[in-house]
């Protein structure tokens, strides 16, 4: 089979707003148009396939744009407050740990919240400055 380089189609990956024309405009390309795509900012990221017959191309586009959209799930049900750990300073009493200026990282296990704090310690706080609280 011989393949023809000034009759490509190109099937861009669709974005969560991509209408048909978006993806497959149905046009012929060549291999210097998509060259100067690239030159012009194209990323082979943004490309899905590349056919050499329209009517391949124009399935896929279709197929694209039927595929299910992945549904973000929660993996972990949400922490109620109180039930987290943060690092503060020694200066800061628990009962104003919610009054603080800015908000501190909050960590899930008080084990996380233990590794976070020898991090801290190896780049040189020391012990006696910060302190574990429920948050």
């Amino acid at each position: 089979m011989k393949l023809d380089l000034n009759k490509l189609y190109v099937v861009y990956k669709p974005t969560p707003h991509s209408e048909k024309a978006d993806v497959f405009d149905g046009r012929p390309d060549s291999l210097a148009g998509l060259f100067r795509q690239v030159q012009g900012g194209l990323k082979i990221e943004q490309v899905h396939t590349i056919y050499t017959t329209p009517a391949e191309a124009e399935k896929e586009a279709i197929r694209l744009l039927k595929k299910p959209k992945k549904k973000r799930r929660k993996l972990t049900t949400p922490i109620k407050k109180g039930q987290r750990y943060a690092i503060f300073g020694s200066e800061v009493k628990a009962s104003d740990k919610y009054r603080v200026q800015s908000k501190p990282k909050v960590y899930r296990t008080k084990k996380e919240a233990e590794t976070a704090l020898r991090q801290m310690l190896k780049k040189g706080w020391k012990r006696s400055e910060l302190k574990i609280l429920k948050y």
